[in-house]
């Protein structure tokens, strides 16, 4: 009995610690969705499929705005959200690309 235990302990833990992706496209300088919710710990990338440079910025409830640099086009952008709470995603360089992502 024992030993199952350990082995069953060996293979659920590994997938209690994964964190998921959820993708969010830019193209025509919008992302492909107003709002996201994902749980506390998972991902969200943004993947750029413009023919022009974004620049993602975070901002926590606090306002704090973690700035992620330029995202040329054709690149993936992964932002981890380790903390529950509702974050304003702007992309700097287009004022009007906006969206939300509530971590739960």
């Amino acid at each position: 009995m024992r030993k199952f235990l350990v082995v069953a302990a060996a293979i659920l833990i590994p997938l209690c610690a994964y964190a998921a992706d959820t993708t969010v496209t830019q193209s025509h300088s919008t992302f492909d969705s107003d709002s996201v919710t994902v749980k506390a710990g998972d991902n969200v990338v943004f993947a750029n499929k413009d023919d022009i440079t974004h620049n993602i910025q975070v901002i926590n409830d606090d306002g704090d705005v973690d700035d992620k640099g330029l995202q040329k086009p054709g690149e993936n952008i992964k932002v981890g959200f380790t903390k529950a709470g509702t974050y304003k995603i702007r992309c700097s360089i287009h004022p009007k690309m906006k969206m939300t992502v509530v971590a739960q």
